[in-house]
């Protein structure tokens, strides 16, 4: 019964903490290091522990490339296997590229090319959003979004979230 118990407990401290983003349109957020990459796939051992197969191609917004196997990184990705988007991360997950930063929040206002995002650490945060930034989707006041961001404010990639998950 001891047994049963301790398998119990390592079982739920192990799966404490694991989310999935959801994202519209039927996406999902991958994240993980790059084991493999044949011509348009990328194949990559994500945080769960399973391989994952992407497809990459020239609608794909690639942010830190070109990839190598090893490198760690979050993509966002179709139901169908189709990767949105890479961004390459360091080894502490951050992003990569130098003076970006990732934007998590609800938009508050739109003013042309400016969004002002609440952010998850309640502060708000001006970003610029102009033909340059990749955007899933349109936007209006009330979204939750995930935004890719240079150290001078400008959105590099605009994603709708829908909601987190806890993986089952």
């Amino acid at each position: 019964m001891k047994q049963l118990i301790a398998l119990f407990v390592f079982t739920l401290i192990c799966s404490v903490g694991v989310v999935t983003h959801s994202y519209a349109a039927g996406s999902k957020l991958v994240e993980g290091d790059v084991l493999k990459i044949e011509g348009e796939f990328y194949t990559v051992h994500d945080k769960a522990g399973h391989e994952v197969r992407l497809h990459v191609d020239k609608a794909t917004h690639l942010e830190g490339g070109p990839f190598k196997t090893g490198d760690k990184i979050e993509a966002h990705v179709t139901d169908q296997g189709h990767a949105r988007s890479i961004i390459q991360l360091t080894a502490a997950g951050k992003m990569a590229t130098a003076g970006s930063k990732i934007v998590e929040g609800d938009v508050l206002k739109i003013e042309g090319e400016h969004y002002t995002v609440h952010d998850s650490a309640g502060h708000e945060v001006r970003l610029h959003v102009n033909k340059t930034t990749h955007r899933e989707g349109t936007f209006k006041v009330g979204d939750k979004i995930e935004a890719y961001v240079t150290d001078q404010g400008h959105a590099r990639a605009l994603y709708h979230i829908t909601n987190l998950q806890p993986t089952p």
